[in-house]
């Protein structure tokens, strides 16, 4: 494997593990084992969902944007998720329906 290819994956690991880290480092969580599943959730996030933003958005940017990238969804993507599903356990079955009636030619306007 090239050396340069090497580092780069590194530096975004590394970027992406930072990333999850410090929404920790500045909370109040008293579990250290909470801690520790956040930090690995939230780099496991940076890791697979950063490559793609980064290609569909992004495309042919320097490592350092895509460091960029990836610290970002380690740090906030964990908090965004959670707020999705907040979303989807409040309003998951009203917007299925609709979504539901549109494939299906419901009868609601």
């Amino acid at each position: 494997m090239d050396t340069m290819l090497l580092f780069t994956r590194f530096w975004l690991l590394l970027a992406a593990v930072g990333g999850a880290i410090l929404p920790v480092a500045l909370g109040n969580e008293v579990s250290r084992k909470r801690a520790v599943v956040q930090v690995v959730c939230g780099a496991m996030m940076a890791i697979f969902l950063a490559p793609m933003l980064e290609r569909r958005f992004l495309p042919d940017s320097p490592a350092q944007i895509q460091a960029g990238v990836s610290f970002l969804v380690g740090c906030f993507g964990l908090r965004l998720t959670m707020i999705a599903q907040r979303l989807i356990d409040s309003r998951g079955e009203t917007l299925a329906n609709r979504v539901i009636d549109r494939i299906a030619g419901g009868d609601n306007p």
